[in-house]
């Protein structure tokens, strides 16, 4: 699945309310393709699903 990741932009980083002290929120724009064909909706939406839950696993993450 990391193959079809193009990009993997940070766009906003907020510090301060409605955040808990301490955290805050960031946003990524992520961008996938594959050389060899158009990526179906299915694909694109289950090598999201893998890499969320990779970030999940790896860091102190909480998804909004």
């Amino acid at each position: 699945g990391a193959g079809l990741i193009e990009t993997a932009t940070l766009f906003d980083q907020y510090v301060g309310s409605p955040i808990p002290a301490g955290k805050k929120s960031m946003a990524f724009s992520i961008a996938y393709r594959s050389r060899e064909r158009t990526l179906t909706d299915a694909e694109v939406n289950e090598v999201h699903g893998r890499l969320v839950t990779q970030l999940r696993a790896a860091l102190p993450v909480e998804m909004r």
